[in-house]
């Protein structure tokens, strides 16, 4: 048992100086600071809350959608892997899913759980997601208790806009409490059409574990942005 909890320990810390040495990269892009093997193909953003321990690359890997759940940024086999945007998205869609283990401690996404506290949410209202070049900045609209069948998952890109309207009032009406977006938002769906409604914003999710509830329950972190031209 203790050999085990140290080589955890072992991989705990390997995996925090990883993220750091990319953090810093990400922060101040020098080759002197340029991680081995920096051009990894599959990092295709970064995602950042500030003032809390989330500040992670984001990865993926087309046709390989769980490949980094295990795997750490070089693809190096890691019990606590890599955040991963859902292979079914591109940072472009109406809905980017971005999955992260729940590590005890509140480590990785486990950090997601303090949203559970409004307070804690209206000290923390903005996710920051650079996708590609582009640097973005969500404000939370949800947080969502659910379980892997929640229909959230099944909103990435949508081309009717009933059906896009549909999803966001899903969003709204399952928070635990209001946001200022929420309400914000729920306004502007009543004043509006749905046809006007439609691609008005971009959203992006947050998805982990609440595995003392059980195996298929999910902590969801919703957010979105208001895009320059809805169509």
């Amino acid at each position: 048992g203790a050999y085990v909890m140290y080589r955890y320990y072992q991989e705990e810390k390997r995996q925090e100086e990883l993220f750091h040495k990319l953090e810093e990269w990400e922060n101040n892009p020098i080759p002197s600071l340029t991680p081995e093997r920096v051009s990894n193909p599959d990092w295709i953003g970064w995602l950042k809350i500030q003032d809390s321990s989330i500040s992670y690359p984001v990865m993926q890997r087309k046709g390989e959608g769980e490949y980094y759940l295990h795997r750490d940024f070089y693809g190096n086999y890691s019990f606590y892997g890599t955040p991963f945007l859902d292979e079914r998205c591109t940072p472009d869609s109406d809905n980017c899913i971005i999955y992260g283990h729940n590590i005890n401690g509140r480590r990785m996404f486990g950090a997601l759980h303090a949203y559970d506290n409004e307070e804690y949410y209206q000290k923390h209202p903005e996710i920051y997601f650079r996708a590609g070049e582009e640097k973005r900045n969500y404000q939370i609209v949800s947080v969502i208790h659910a379980d892997t069948s929640f229909p959230a998952y099944s909103f990435t890109d949508v081309g009717n806009w009933e059906e896009y309207r549909d999803y966001a009032d899903m969003i709204l009406s399952n928070s635990l409490y209001e946001t200022e977006l929420g309400k914000q938002m729920e306004k502007i769906r009543n004043e509006e059409t749905a046809e006007q409604f439609f691609h008005k914003y971009q959203f992006i999710i947050l998805s982990t574990c609440r595995s003392w509830v059980g195996r298929n329950a999910r902590l969801l972190v919703v957010a979105a942005r208001e895009r320059q031209n809805a169509e």
